[in-house]
């Protein structure tokens, strides 16, 4: 048996599979086209003529529409559900998402989702989440959306992520004369479909359901460390930086000028005098390095917003990083001589450990709403479950993504990426210990998103701390807050 490719139409963003019409036979074409052989025997039985895309590897079928440059309502998405008499395949278009309940109602059947063990034994030469629209190719009843009968062309998925197919109207007819049509089987998506289903099976991070990461290699343009930041950097990379070089530029910002003596006037560090400049505040309460630290910090994090609708807002994001640094400080000064880190530092990685949720915002606002949708619908899934199954990253890798490429103190960077890892054990595993204690503390009180309170016994004894002493240091920084609720609240604003 033979036939014939035909292509019909080159957009600029496909990559045609060949350049002109060929003849090959079936045994042939299975060598050269990485499309599932039972569409292609599927095609060539009711002598349609198709055309193949190459693409950008897709997430779905949404991602696969924008990839290649198409619009996402002429793209057949497919839809497997069953129940305990069947299964039905609906087809509805890429923009949109199965109204479960619509089906259910119209065919009067209790239909539910497959999962993809289920899926993978039907379409054995197909990848789950990338079914062709072909019911009848595999034995199984088929339902189009009847938009689809009227556009002059469309497009379907292949069985893998790199493959569409696109047919026109005289081909559509001809491929689906026998099949179902009905109106009502989609809705519009609000903003993303719930991914209930999604965490039936763990997190894929080389499939995820938006990518991050590949739109994170893409990004030609990082941001820059804010100017206030750099002259601070610049201060600590130099071997005898003096305290009024610190204090002069701290107070080149007014604004930052006064976070800096208002967390030094807090009641926490029992200071009795006045501080009316940031020279006091160094020299007089909080040393040097602490003045460093919490200047960097503030300096590094406060220009960047985030949008609204998320899953964070700005005064959660300041209320919990001020006091969890505060806390992390604390911590830090109750640890083992041998093992106790600069509190400035241990102030840093807490003030800084949740910069992922603000770089995911100001970045890549619609990825940020989608997993605020997400966390919304999902309220008892930790968060970093949600987040890999929903960007293929967490917070915590895409806030070290970019301390890596600003050069900040390893320590930190360690901290932002492993602080909600129990079981990490690497270099400065102190530091991201410090900040999971902390988190943990803190969510006591309503405060962050750490996935336990629980303290794990791996933690408390490689830092060689207990319960007690970090329920009464937390009671002190709580007792004496006024400050901290005070310096979150301006740098909210």
């Amino acid at each position: 048996m033979r036939f014939t490719l035909c292509f019909l139409y080159s957009h600029p963003s496909a990559k045609n599979v060949d350049i002109h019409p060929i003849s090959r036979s079936i045994s042939e074409h299975y060598r050269y086209m990485p499309v599932a052989n039972t569409i292609i025997r599927h095609l060539d039985d009711q002598k349609v003529t198709y055309r193949v895309l190459e693409v950008e590897p897709f997430a779905d079928a949404a991602d696969a529409a924008l990839r290649a440059g198409i619009p996402p309502e002429q793209l057949l998405q497919s839809c497997l559900i069953g129940d305990s008499s069947g299964q039905l395949m609906v087809v509805i278009p890429a923009n949109r998402e199965l109204n479960l309940r619509g089906v259910q109602q119209l065919l009067r059947r209790p239909f539910k989702h497959l999962d993809d063990k289920s899926i993978s034994q039907l379409f054995a030469d197909c990848v789950p989440r990338f079914l062709p629209p072909l019911g009848a190719a595999y034995g199984i009843r088929c339902v189009l959306e009847t938009q689809f009968a009227i556009l002059e062309q469309c497009y379907m998925l292949a069985g893998d992520r790199r493959h569409l197919i696109q047919i026109d109207k005289k081909s559509f007819r001809q491929l689906f004369r026998k099949y179902e049509f009905a109106k009502r089987l989609s809705a519009e998506p609000d903003v993303a479909p719930s991914i209930e289903e999604r965490l039936l099976t763990p997190p894929d991070p080389n499939s995820p359901l938006l990518d991050l990461k590949a739109k994170i290699e893409r990004t030609k343009k990082l941001p820059a460390m804010p100017a206030m930041a750099q002259k601070i950097f610049q201060l600590r990379a130099k071997t005898t930086p003096g305290i009024k070089e610190l204090s002069d530029a701290v107070e080149l910002d007014p604004s930052l000028a006064a976070q800096v003596m208002r967390y030094a006037s807090s009641p926490f560090f029992g200071y009795r005098g006045k501080v009316d400049s940031v020279n006091t505040a160094i020299t007089r309460v909080l040393g040097y390095d602490m003045v460093m630290s919490l200047a960097l910090g503030i300096a590094t994090a406060r220009p960047f917003r985030l949008p609204k609708g998320g899953a964070t807002t700005v005064d959660d994001f300041w209320r919990h990083a001020v006091y969890s640094a505060a806390l992390c400080q604390s911590i830090s000064n109750l640890l083992p001589e041998v093992i106790r880190p600069p509190s400035g530092l241990a102030y840093l990685s807490g003030l800084l450990h949740n910069f992922g949720h603000v770089l995911l915002g100001h970045l890549f606002k619609d990825e940020y709403l989608i997993l605020g949708k997400m966390m919304a619908q999902n309220p008892d899934t930790p968060i970093q479950e949600i987040e890999l199954s929903t960007l293929g990253a967490h917070h915590g890798d895409i806030g070290a993504w970019l301390m890596k490429t600003w050069r900040l103190p390893e320590e930190v960077i360690v901290a932002i990426e492993q602080h909600h890892n129990e079981d990490y054990q690497g270099p400065h595993s102190v530091f991201s210990g410090i900040v999971l204690l902390a988190d943990r503390m803190l969510k006591r009180h309503g405060m962050g998103d750490a996935d336990s309170t629980e303290l794990p016994e791996t933690v408390l004894s490689y830092l060689d701390i207990t319960e007690y002493q970090l329920t009464s240091a937390l009671q002190t920084l709580m007792d004496h807050d006024d400050g901290l609720r005070a310096m979150a609240y301006q740098l909210a604003v």
